[in-house]
This record gives C-alpha cells, sequence and structure tokens, in this order.
C-alpha cells in the first residue's frame, strides 16, 4: 500500500520512512501539510499518516482538507499525537480520522494500524465496484471481490471481539473507531444515544470487549423494566435484614456483579430521580454501601448507559439531573437511525439472510435487485431490529434461493392513497373498506403509481419493485397516462 508521511521533523520523517517500508508498504515522505495536498493532487495515497502539531497547515488542518475534496475523501488518515492528549484523539476521530498513534511511536501498534488500513482500503474499493451500473456485469466481475470483502469484514469483527457487527457505512466505521479510545479508558462513562432498535446494546459491547476480547463481566439492567421500590437493591445489593423480604444472607448488586467489567444502564431515562444522585456519588467517588450496609465498597467497572429519547430535554424539564447527565455525557455517541446508513441496510439484509438460512435450513443465497431495492426503500422505524426480524420471517415462511419481493409483502406501506377527494388504503391486514359512492378505480391506480414514484424521486425500478410488478409493467402504465 502507497503511505504518504507528512512530519516537520526530519529525523521523525526519515524514522517513519524505514519503518513503513520494511512493513512492505510503499511511503512517500513530505515536510508539510501543504506540500502534502500538492502530492495528493498528482497522485493517489490510500493512506495518510502525518503529524498533527507542524508549522503552516498542521494534522488537524490537513485532515479537513483531505475529507473536504471528493478526489481525497476515501483516503484513511492517522495522525501522531503527544502521548495522553485524549481531547485531541477524539477531535481526530470525529473529523473523519481512521485512527491515532500517541509518541514515541511502537512499531507493533504502527503495523496493526497499517494492516487495518489496507484491509479498509480494500473494503472501499470493493464496495464501491459492487454499486457498478450493470448489476449481472458486476456479480460475475466481482464473485472473488465479493469473497475478500467478507473475508475482510470478518477479520476486522473476529480482531473486534464482535463477530456479529456488520458496519459498512462511514458514520458507523467512525463510530466503532470511537469505541476502541473508550475501552482504553474505563473511567470515562459513556452515553449512548439512538431511536429504539439501532445497536446501543452492540455499541456498547464493542466498547467494553475492544479488539482483544474482555474476560471481564458485561452486566446489563433495564432501568424501565425494574420497579422503583426495588432498583436501589438491585443496582446495590443489600445486607442481611437490610428491609422486610430481603434474602436472609444478603445479596450482591449489579454494581459489584460488574466487577472489573462494564455496567450498561439502558433506558437510563428510566432511573428513578432518587436514584440519580446516588448513581453520580459512585461515578465520582468510585465506591458504594450495599443498602443496610455500613462497608464502603470499591467500584471498579465502567459505566455505560442508553437512551432512545433526548436526554438534555428531560433535564430541561427537569425529569433528569443535569449534573448527572453531564457527567455521563463526558463519552458521548449518537447512533444514527438505518434509514440514514443505506449501506448498512445491504449489508445487514445480507448477513441476516446468511444467518437466518442456516439457523432455518433453507437455501436462500441472494436478494434481488427489486427485494433490495424495496428494502433500501422502506423507512425501518424499528431500526435494525425491524430489518432483523423481517429476514427472519422472510426465510421462515418461503423458500429461495433469491430472497423477492413477494417474500417482502408485510413490509408495504400502509399510508392512505387519495382518490377523487377519497382516501383508500390500497393494502390493509383487515378487509378493504370502499367508499360509498362508487370508485374510479384507473383514478386510484393512477394516483399510487404517481404517489410511488414520488416516494423514490422517479426511480422507477424501486418504485415498481415497492408496487410488486415489473419495471416493464410500470412503463406500460405510465405509457398509458401519457396516453390519456
Amino acid at each position: 500500500m502507497r503511505v504518504l508521511v507528512v512530519d516537520d521533523n526530519p529525523n521523525s520523517l526519515k524514522s517513519l520512512e524505514v519503518v513503513i517500508a520494511d512493513l512492505g508498504h510503499s511511503p512517500t515522505a513530505v515536510t508539510g501539510g501543504e506540500e502534502a495536498l500538492v502530492r495528493m493532487r498528482q497522485e493517489r495515497f490510500p493512506l495518510v499518516v502525518t503529524d498533527i502539531r507542524m508549522p503552516g497547515m498542521d494534522g488537524l488542518e490537513l485532515l479537513t482538507a483531505i475529507k473536504a475534496a471528493p478526489e481525497t475523501s476515501s483516503c484513511d488518515v492517522v495522525l501522531i499525537t503527544g502521548h495522553g492528549d485524549m481531547e485531541t484523539a477524539i477531535e481526530a476521530l470525529r473529523k473523519g480520522a481512521y485512527d491515532y498513534l500517541n509518541k514515541p511511536i511502537n512499531a507493533r501498534e504502527l503495523a496493526a494500524v497499517l494492516e487495518r488500513a489496507a484491509e479498509h482500503q480494500a473494503l472501499l474499493r470493493e464496495n464501491q465496484a459492487l454499486k457498478a451500473p450493470v448489476e449481472q456485469h458486476v456479480a460475475a466481475a466481482t464473485s472473488t471481490l465479493r469473497q475478500d470483502l467478507d473475508h475482510a469484514r470478518r477479520l476486522l469483527r473476529e480482531r473486534a471481539g464482535l463477530e456479529g457487527v456488520v458496519a459498512a457505512s462511514a458514520p458507523m466505521l467512525r463510530l466503532f473507531q470511537e469505541t476502541r479510545l473508550f475501552h482504553a479508558n474505563p473511567d470515562v462513562p459513556v452515553l449512548l444515544e439512538g431511536e429504539t432498535g439501532v445497536g446501543k446494546e452492540v455499541v456498547a459491547r464493542a466498547i467494553h470487549f475492544g479488539e482483544g476480547g474482555c474476560d471481564e463481566p458485561f452486566v446489563a439492567i433495564n432501568c424501565a423494566a425494574i420497579p422503583a421500590e426495588l432498583f436501589e437493591a438491585e443496582l446495590f445489593g443489600h445486607d442481611p435484614g437490610a428491609y422486610t423480604g430481603s434474602a436472609p444472607r444478603g445479596a450482591q448488586g449489579k454494581l459489584e456483579l460488574a466487577g472489573q467489567g462494564t455496567l450498561f444502564l439502558d433506558e437510563i431515562a428510566e432511573l428513578p430521580l432518587t436514584l440519580q444522585p446516588k448513581l453520580l456519588r459512585v461515578l465520582e467517588e468510585r465506591t458504594y454501601y450495599r443498602v443496610g450496609g455500613v462497608k464502603r465498597r470499591q467500584f471498579r467497572a465502567r459505566v455505560i448507559c442508553a437512551a432512545n429519547r433526548g436526554l438534555e430535554q428531560l433535564v430541561g424539564e427537569g425529569r433528569f439531573r443535569r449534573d448527572l447527565f453531564h457527567r455521563l455525557k463526558v463519552g458521548h455517541l449518537v447512533i444514527p437511525p438505518l434509514r440514514q446508513r443505506p449501506q448498512d441496510i445491504e449489508a445487514l439484509a445480507h448477513h441476516f439472510l446468511k444467518r437466518e438460512s442456516v439457523k432455518k435450513r433453507k437455501d436462500f443465497s441472494q436478494i434481488s435487485t427489486e427485494a433490495m431495492a424495496l428494502l433500501m426503500g422502506h423507512s425501518w422505524p424499528g431500526n435494525v431490529r425491524e430489518l432483523e426480524h423481517a429476514i427472519e420471517r422472510a426465510v421462515l415462511t418461503c423458500d429461495g434461493p433469491i430472497l423477492l419481493p413477494a417474500h417482502l409483502t408485510f413490509l408495504t406501506a400502509t399510508e392512505p392513497v387519495a382518490c377523487g377527494g377519497a382516501t383508500v388504503f390500497p393494502q390493509q391486514a383487515h378487509p378493504l373498506t370502499l367508499p360509498d359512492d362508487g370508485l374510479d378505480l384507473e383514478a386510484l391506480i393512477t394516483a399510487i403509481v404517481e404517489q410511488a414514484l414520488a416516494k423514490f424521486q422517479g426511480n422507477k425500478s424501486r418504485a415498481a419493485a415497492y408496487l410488486g410488478i415489473s419495471r416493464f409493467a410500470l412503463h406500460r402504465r405510465l405509457q398509458k397516462l401519457g396516453e390519456r
């Protein structure tokens, strides 16, 4: 892989160049950010390794310029920063950096970063190949590339300890890079926000396991599922005889069970207000007492919280403590909904189809172009969880080897269609109700076709897949409309 190395220090620059060459890559050395941009206009570099502190254009400015230009935006950038400068590292990752390295540079860490970057670049190239306009030609020309892509993804997931994670979109790839940063800093609490079903617990587990795995426990609590009067004992545990009905020998709480692992508090917005200052004290002092106990106990686990609605709004309404909110927000990740990352829809759909086909002993191996268009066009209000259940249902009730639009009819929207002053539902789970004063069938079909085209911004293939008809049939219908 060709690597552009940027550093204003000649000695550091030469050392990096030698090490990268010894690792089997092809380095090109420049002494500043402006010179780096000139070279990148002349040649293609999949990876840039740059010092962050340089006169003139520094590393962060160079990163911003690379990501802003369409011809270089796919380039991965690794920044070299001072040891322990976590704030700068987080800023770099949020601006699109692939990774960062602390000074002095460890040769093994550099080798691992270069290997991951090479795999990521292969993933980007293969994804681009899959988007070629002629689907049959792409399928034939990239069958080997698909295998390489699957292999690269599998290696990435295995090294992260997250074999079940599938991420192809740039926002999710960057997000999972940030999880490595939080894994390395267990004292930093993390707040995950996102709609129901986006995969907040998956991200929490990514933080917990990191790249090399973790033998410590991952303890999850759903704050909405525990009665308020039992929550304190559930969280802190209790000593013998602490309250009526308590276990005679006492009991460990989730804080204690988490050990040096992770305590995951899902639906943190439902944490009772009376317990919020106690949780804040645990985060601040890293100690706690059991209910009815007098012995101070140490708390060593990391805390990850998740919310499917904006905590900041709840703070303004007085339903969540401001001081606890700001303490939890030291590490803050917002997981975008599935509808905002279509690349993940395709990757997840193939992943779930393969998994469910094996589990249910079916022979599904492909998703037709029309079925994929239907999946891509769905709004997925239930996010990843809804997509997973949709594929499971299709595999359960149908036979392969190709997933077709007919297998996904339950996804068809039930939005009403306006026709001649009446509102008609084209598909419903219950019997169709017709207007009393008659129905113009041609007008209804015309309205449905027009709204389907509008829904997909004029894309006839996706509109036809959505309507469950062929593109030729849609074309004939449009011709008929034009003749009227």
